[in-house]
């Protein structure tokens, strides 16, 4: 093995090693974590999403938006920023933010995903359908029934182009469709 890449080989190893570290004890900050992944390949910034969707599935949500952003971050030059890993952290953070009930960050940061989805995989791709379908659900919950029901559509719209399953989001711009009309008809009697 050459010099270049056995150093090559110790960095990942002990980057592997660090990222794991992290990922129990905690130590590091996010600062010294995106320090330390810039200076690794593209291919190990891929662990900072895996660490990210780790400890949201356990619940540690600030670590787990801490690795998302680390991800960003390590990718936020062309052409990495084309990486798939960017949609789905923006996604990811999104989530976060709409599982803690804070709505203005969940929107602001499923619209970057939404963004990143339209610009990278296509407008008319599936990652486009499913974040239409996620940002609208946030629209929906806070109230904003016209906005929701027109992501809704489009979410509909590319499923259908896709020919994918629209029963689902169906359903639902149906009963936005009728609690609109119901809405309506109260409103003109009252």
């Amino acid at each position: 093995m050459t010099g270049k890449k056995k150093n090559k080989t110790i960095l990942i190893a002990v980057t592997a090693l660090v990222l794991a570290g992290v990922g129990v004890y905690g130590y590091m900050n996010v600062e010294k974590l995106e320090v330390m992944v810039k200076k690794t390949t593209g291919s190990n910034s891929q662990d900072l999403l895996a660490l990210a969707k780790g400890a949201e599935q356990s619940g540690d949500y600030d670590k787990a938006l801490d690795y998302y952003q680390g991800f960003v971050d390590v990718h936020s030059d062309a052409p990495a920023h084309t990486d798939p890993g960017v949609g789905i952290a923006y996604a990811g953070m999104g989530n976060i933010y709409f599982q803690q009930f804070k709505y203005p960050k969940a929107i602001e940061y499923l619209k970057k995903a939404l963004d990143h989805s339209t610009q990278y995989a296509g407008k008319q791709s599936q990652q486009a359908a499913d974040q239409w379908f996620i940002l609208a659900s946030v629209y929906d919950k806070q109230g904003e029934i016209k906005l929701a029901l027109d992501h809704y559509k489009n979410s509909r719209d590319i499923e259908a182009k896709l020919g994918g399953d629209t029963e689902k989001v169906d359903t639902v711009i149906d009963e936005l469709e009728n609690y609109m009309f119901n809405a309506n008809l109260q409103t003109r009697s009252s």
